[in-house]
C-alpha cells in the first residue's frame, strides 16, 4: 500500500508527504535599511554604481581575509548614491576602512552566515525533523529520538510513516531520507520495532498514530538543526509536575504557544486552539472521495493552517519557549488546522522517554553538551572547509575554561582544539574549525569537550560530511533553436554550458557547433573560464540558405579536457522545412443588414503570405454556416505571387434566405502549409421585406350633425426594410360611400418608422346614426391584411342648451340695503343660439321676482353675465 498521494482543502488528512502536491512555505528578504524599504528614495546614479562596483571587485579578497568580515555588498547611502557595505560576524572589529578609493564604506553586523539545513537530504547522525519513511510510503518526519529503560534509542514518528498505516511488519527497514526524497536500502537508519495499530472500523476509536524504530546514537541525533531550528528538546513533557508521565491537566494546554520542526515547513510557530477533539482522518483518496478513514479522540488542534504541511507527519510539537517541553506528536491536518496526538499517551504506549536535555535537579548540576556538529553539504579533498561545533551549558552552574576537540575519525586525524574560557548556565556558544579532508567519502567528525560534568553522555557528538575527489567537469547541458527552421532563413542556435564539477576552470576553452548532416562547422566561440556551479551560454547563427530539406543533426562540443567526457558534447536533431506555400484570407466585408430578396456583395481579400509563388489557379468558396453550410458561390483566383493581394466578389441573392442572422464563411481551397488562415467569416442580418400597416385610427365616439371631427390615421412600417417612395392614405365613410380625404406620406417610411395623418370630417351632410370610417394606404406590399383599419362614429342631432353656470352675491346684507347680484350663463350645446332669451332672478323665500334681463343670442361655448340690483327694504 502506498502513502497518501494528494491533499485537499477542507478535509483533515494525514500529513505524510503528498506527491505532487507538496505543501511548503518560504520567504525572501534582501538587505534592508533599519527603517525598512522605501518607495520614494532616489535610485543609484550610474557612475556611482559603476565606481562602487569596481572598488568592491578590487578590494573584496583583502577585506574577506580580515577575521570577522563575512561579506561585501553594494548598498544605497543616505544621500541616495551607491556605496559599499561590509557584512560582519560581530561588532567591534578593529581596523576596518570607512572609505576606499573615494567610495564610502558602511558596516552591518549580520552574524555568522551559514547554509541552512535541508531536511530532505541524507545526514548521519540524522537530526530530528529530517525526512524518514518506510519503503512503501513517500516521506514523513523524524519526530524525536526516544530511549527505553535499557538505554536503547529509537526513532519516534507516526504509524503511517514508519509502519505504512498497519501495512508493515516488525523488522522492516526505515530509510533516511524517505523514499520520496531519494532514500533507498543503502540509506537504512532504523528497524521497525513497534507500532500502535490504527482501527479503521466505522465504530473504531484511536488516540495515537505512532510507531518506533530501533536505531543508534551514531545514526540518529536527538536535536533538530540549530541553524534554523529550536535545538534539543527537553526530556520532560509539559505540564507534568507530579512526574507520573501524564499531563496534570489536559485542558490547561488550551491557548499554549507551541513550535515544531518538520521535513517540509521546517520551524513553524502556532497555538493550541482546541483540546479533547474527536476527528475523522482520511488515509486514502480516490478522485475527490475519501475511501479510508479512522476516528481519533482526545486530540489537540493547533492553528494556524501554515503550522504544517504534507511531509511534516511525525514532527514533535514542543512549547514555544526556552524550556522546549514536548507536548504532542503531529500526524494530520488541513489547510487551516493541524492535529496532534498527546505526547504523554504516545510515550507511555511504548514505555520510552524523549532523549533530550534533562531538567535540572533540585541541587547543583554541571552539564555542558555538544549539541551539534555541522559542515558544508559537500567538501572537496584537500580543500579547507569550516565546521561549526555548538556547545550549550544545560546545567545550573557557570563553568570555567575547558577545551573542545574536533577529530576526523575517518582520516584518524585531529582537526583542532579550541578553548572556551567560560560558559554561563544556559548559555550557548559556537566554535569554527578549519578542516581539510585528505580522502574522499563520508567523513564522520567527532566533537568532544574536556569538562568533567554530571552528564557525560552528551559530551560527544558526531557529524557526517561527504567529501568528494577533485573533479573538473564542463558539461554541454542543452542546445536549443530559436526561429523558424525554414530553407533560406537564418536561425539562432544557443548552446548552454555548466561547470558541474567542483573545480574552477580559470582558463579559456572553445565551444564548437557543427552540422554533422551537411558536414560543415557552423562556428566556434571561446569562453574565458567558468567557476564551480557557473553557467553560461553562447549563440550561433545558422544560415539555412541552400540547406537541404529534412532532419539535420547539430553537434555542440566543448574543448576543455575534464574528468567526464560523456557530457562534453550534445546533439540536437533539427528538421529543416521547405519554404511554405500559404494563401491567406485576410479580410471580408459585407453590409451589416440586407433586406430579404436583395443582393448583398460579399468582398473577400486574398493574399499570398507564403514564400512560394502560386502559379496555378485556385478557388474561393462562400458558404452560409447558419443554413447548413449551404454553398452561396465559388470564385476563381488565377494564381498569386509572393506578397500579392487580390479580392473576389460574391453577389449573394437573399431571396430564399431566412430572416435572421447569417454567418458567412469564405474558404480558399488550395492545400498549403498553414490551414489556420484559410477561412474567414462575417455576420450579416437578413431583414424581413417592407410592410406598411394602418396601425390606428383616433376619432370621437360621437359628433353633432353639422359639426366637424378630427380623425387621426397612424401608419407604420413594421417590416424589415425602409420604404423610400411616396404613398397615399385615404379616409372613407363606408356608410355613405363618400371619400373624406386623401393625404400623401412623402418620402416613404424607414423600417420601424410611423406617422399620423389628420383628416377633418364635416358632418353637415352626414345622416344621423352610426358611420364606419375606413382608412387605407396604397403601398404595394406583400401583407394586405394590415393595409386598412376602421372606426365607428355616431352622428347625433343638434341640441340647444343655455346653462346658468354662476351666481355671485354678498354673504349677508342689511335690511333696507341694496345688493348687486351677478348671474353668469353659457351656451353649453353644440350649436349657436341666435334667438333672444331672458335671465330672471327670483327671491324664492319671499316668492317675488327681483328682475328679468334679455339676452340677444349666444354662440357655442360663449358666456354672458347679467347684474341685478336687489333692494331689501
Amino acid at each position: 500500500m502506498v502513502g497518501v498521494r494528494r491533499l485537499w482543502r477542507g478535509a483533515l488528512v494525514v500529513l505524510i508527504l503528498a506527491a505532487p502536491a507538496v505543501w511548503f512555505a518560504c520567504s525572501e528578504r534582501g538587505l534592508e535599511s533599519p527603517a525598512g524599504p522605501s518607495t520614494n528614495t532616489p535610485v543609484f546614479l550610474a557612475p556611482d554604481f559603476v565606481r562602487a562596483l569596481a572598488v568592491q571587485r578590487r578590494h573584496t579578497d583583502d577585506l574577506l581575509a580580515i577575521p570577522g568580515v563575512v561579506g561585501t555588498a553594494i548598498a544605497r547611502q543616505p544621500d541616495g548614491h551607491a556605496g559599499m557595505v561590509l557584512l560582519l560576524e560581530r561588532a567591534g572589529i578593529a581596523g576596518l576602512p570607512r572609505e576606499l578609493d573615494g567610495v564610502a564604506i558602511d558596516q552591518r553586523v549580520t552574524g555568522r552566515l551559514m547554509a541552512f539545513s535541508d531536511p530532505t537530504k541524507r545526514q548521519r547522525p540524522a537530526p530530528m525533523g529530517f525526512s524518514v519513511g518506510h519503503p512503501a510510503i513517500t516521506a514523513g518526519t523524524i519526530g524525536a529520538r526516544v530511549r527505553d529503560a535499557l538505554g536503547r534509542v529509537y526513532i519516534l514518528s507516526n504509524n503511517h510513516v514508519l509502519a505504512n498505516s498497519n501495512g508493515a511488519s516488525i523488522g522492516d527497514p526505515e530509510y533516511q531520507p524517505g523514499p520520496y526524497d531519494g532514500g533507498t536500502s543503502a540509506d537504512q537508519i532504523a528497524t521497525l520495532t513497534d507500532f500502535q495499530v490504527i482501527s479503521f472500523a466505522s465504530n473504531g476509536s484511536n488516540t495515537i498514530d505512532a510507531a518506533i524504530a530501533l536505531s543508534s546514537p551514531d545514526l540518529l541525533d536527538n536535536a533538530v538543526p540549530s541553524d534554523d531550528g529550536y535545538g534539543m528538546p527537553n526530556s520532560k513533557i509539559y505540564g507534568d509536575s507530579d512526574g507520573d508521565g501524564f499531563f496534570d491537566d489536559r485542558n490547561a494546554l488550551l491557548g499554549l504557544n507551541v513550535q515544531k520542526y518538520g521535513r517540509t515547513t521546517h520551524l513553524t510557530h502556532g497555538q493550541i486552539t482546541g483540546v479533547n477533539a474527536t476527528v475523522t482522518i482520511c488515509y486514502e483518496v480516490s478522485g475527490f472521495t475519501c475511501t479510508k478513514t479512522a476516528r481519533y479522540v482526545d486530540q489537540l488542534i493547533i492553528s494556524p493552517g501554515t503550522f504544517s504541511g504534507g511531509g511534516d507527519s511525525g514532527s514533535l510539537i514542543v512549547t514555544d519557549d526556552a524550556n522546549v517541553n514536548p507536548v504532542a506528536l503531529l500526524f494530520a491536518g488541513s489547510s487551516s488546522v493541524t492535529i496532534g496526538n498527546r505526547i504523554d499517551l504516545v510515550l507511555n504506549r511504548f514505555g520510552v522517554t524523549i532523549d533530550g536535555s534533562s531538567p535540572p535537579p533540585p541541587g547543583p548540576l554541571t552539564d555542558v553538551a555538544i549539541t551539534s556538529v555541522s559542515g558544508p553539504n559537500a567538501v572537496v579533498v584537500n580543500t579547507t572547509a569550516s565546521v561549526t561545533v555548538t556547545v550549550k551549558n544545560f546545567g545550573n552552574q557557570d563553568v570555567g575554561s575547558f577545551d573542545v576537540t574536533l577529530t576526523d575519525t575517518t582520516d584518524h586525524v585531529a582537526v583542532g582544539t579550541q578553548t572556551i574560557a567560560s560558559l554561563a548556565a544556559g548559555a550557548v556558544t559556537t566554535l569554527t574549525f578549519a578542516w581539510t579532508p585528505l580522502t574522499a567519502g563520508d567523513h564522520v567528525l567527532s566533537a568532544r569537550h574536556t569538562l568533567s560534568d554530571d552528564k557525560p553522555s552528551n559530551d560527544l557528538r558526531l557529524g557526517t560530511v561527504p567529501v568528494t575527489p577533485p573533479i573538473t567537469d564542463i558539461a554541454v547541458s542543452n542546445v536549443s533553436v530559436s526561429g523558424s527552421v525554414i530553407e533560406g532563413h537564418v536561425v539562432s542556435i544557443t548552446v548552454f554550458l555548466a561547470n558541474t564539477g567542483n573545480q574552477n576552470v580559470p582558463g579559456s576553452f572553445d565551444v564548437t557547433l557543427r552540422d554533422s548532416t551537411a558536414g560543415v562547422t557552423l562556428g566556434t566561440q571561446s569562453i574565458a573560464g567558468l567557476a564551480v556551479g557557473g553557467k553560461t551560454s553562447v549563440t550561433f547563427s545558422w544560415d539555412l540558405t541552400g540547406a537541404t530539406v529534412g532532419v539535420h543533426t547539430l553537434v555542440a562540443s566543448q574543448s576543455q579536457s575534464d574528468d567526464n567526457a560523456t557530457n562534453d558534447r550534445r546533439t540536437l536533431a533539427v528538421n529543416v522545412n521547405p519554404k511554405p506555400t500559404d494563401i491567406a484570407l485576410i479580410g471580408i466585408t459585407a453590409p451589416a443588414r440586407v433586406g430579404q430578396g436583395d443582393t448583398a456583395h460579399v468582398i473577400v481579400t486574398v493574399k499570398n503570405v507564403g514564400e512560394v509563388d502560386v502559379g496555378t489557379s485556385f478557388t474561393v468558396v462562400l458558404t452560409d454556416g447558419t443554413q447548413g453550410s449551404a454553398l452561396l458561390g465559388t470564385q476563381t483566383v488565377a494564381g498569386l505571387g509572393v506578397g500579392a493581394t487580390t479580392t473576389v466578389d460574391f453577389p449573394w441573392n437573399t431571396a430564399g434566405a431566412a430572416t435572421n442572422g447569417h454567418t458567412l464563411f469564405a474558404t480558399q481551397q488550395l492545400p498549403d502549409a498553414n490551414s489556420s488562415n484559410d477561412a474567414i467569416a462575417i455576420s450579416v442580418i437578413v431583414n424581413p421585406p417592407a410592410d406598411i400597416a394602418v396601425t390606428g385610427i383616433s376619432a370621437p365616439a360621437a359628433v353633432i350633425q353639422g359639426g366637424s371631427a378630427a380623425i387621426g390615421v397612424t401608419v407604420q412600417n413594421i417590416g424589415g426594410q425602409s420604404v423610400g417612395s411616396d404613398f397615399a392614405v385615404t379616409l372613407t365613410d363606408a356608410t355613405t360611400g363618400l371619400t373624406i380625404g386623401t393625404q400623401t406620406v412623402a418620402g416613404g417610411l424607414v423600417a420601424g418608422g410611423s406617422t399620423t395623418r389628420t383628416f377633418n370630417w364635416s358632418t353637415g351632410a352626414a345622416a344621423l346614426g352610426s358611420h364606419t370610417l375606413v382608412a387605407t394606404h396604397n403601398f404595394p406590399d406583400l401583407n394586405t391584411a394590415n393595409n386598412q383599419a376602421s372606426v365607428t362614429v355616431s352622428v347625433s342631432a343638434p341640441s340647444t342648451d343655455i346653462a346658468v353656470t354662476g351666481l355671485s352675491a354678498p354673504a349677508s346684507v342689511g335690511k333696507g340695503s341694496t345688493a348687486t347680484i351677478t348671474v353668469t350663463v353659457q351656451n353649453v350645446a353644440v350649436q349657436n343660439v341666435t334667438n333672444g332669451f331672458n335671465v330672471v332672478l327670483t327671491d324664492a323665500t319671499a316668492g317675488v321676482t327681483i328682475g328679468s334681463q334679455a339676452g340677444a343670442g349666444l354662440a357655442i361655448g360663449a358666456t354672458a353675465t347679467r347684474s341685478f340690483t336687489w333692494n331689501t327694504a
